[in-house]
């Protein structure tokens, strides 16, 4: 669909609506119509929201992208904490809609590190399901940003997750030199 359609303009005039109803409409012409520009706009609609019927549809809409160009808007809103009471969502996206996010590796173990459990927990997860080869020296770095993180966490749970992920990243293959 063309950058600035009809249909795109209608998109996004309707994600910033106050009617519920015209909000979740807009959510569900996303799906068959939206591109990079409405998606970025259906993320602030996220943050911006104050109703649970919205937030909830968009969250099913994340888990169900099968676009891989949504990585980078995904990874955008994640590294610069506008959404960072959505982080889980975000990070759970990457293994329940099955994209790739590998390329990202530090940036998920950076906020495994920094964030609450529930974040740690989507990125074992994401990391689990990683199926790409990775250099050694991004795995030691990784490895030792999580040694860094185990030490100063005490006995929590969260501690526990920090340590089965140091355990799934020092096993994921290394790329050949």
């Amino acid at each position: 669909m063309a950058e600035n359609s009809k249909e795109i303009i209608s998109i996004l005039k309707d994600l910033k609506a106050s009617d519920e109803q015209v909000v979740l409409d807009a959510i569900k012409r996303n799906r068959k119509d939206g591109n990079a520009k409405t998606f970025r706009a259906l993320l602030d609609t996220l943050n911006e929201t104050n109703e649970p019927t919205v937030e909830a549809a968009i969250i099913e809409f994340l888990f169900d992208l099968k676009d891989e160009s949504s990585v980078d808007i995904l990874i955008e809103k994640i590294e610069d904490n506008s959404m960072s009471f959505y982080n889980s969502f975000l990070i759970a996206t990457f293994w329940q809609a099955a994209i790739d996010g590998s390329d990202h590796l530090s940036l998920f173990v950076k906020k495994a590190i920094e964030d609450d459990y529930m974040v740690a927990l989507e990125v074992l997860t994401v990391v689990e399901n990683f199926d790409s080869a990775f250099t050694n020296e991004e795995i030691v770095n990784c490895e030792a940003d999580l040694d860094e993180a185990i030490s100063a966490e005490g006995m929590t749970d969260k501690r526990a997750l920090l340590e089965s992920l140091k355990e799934v990243i020092i096993k994921l293959p290394r790329e050949e030199m």
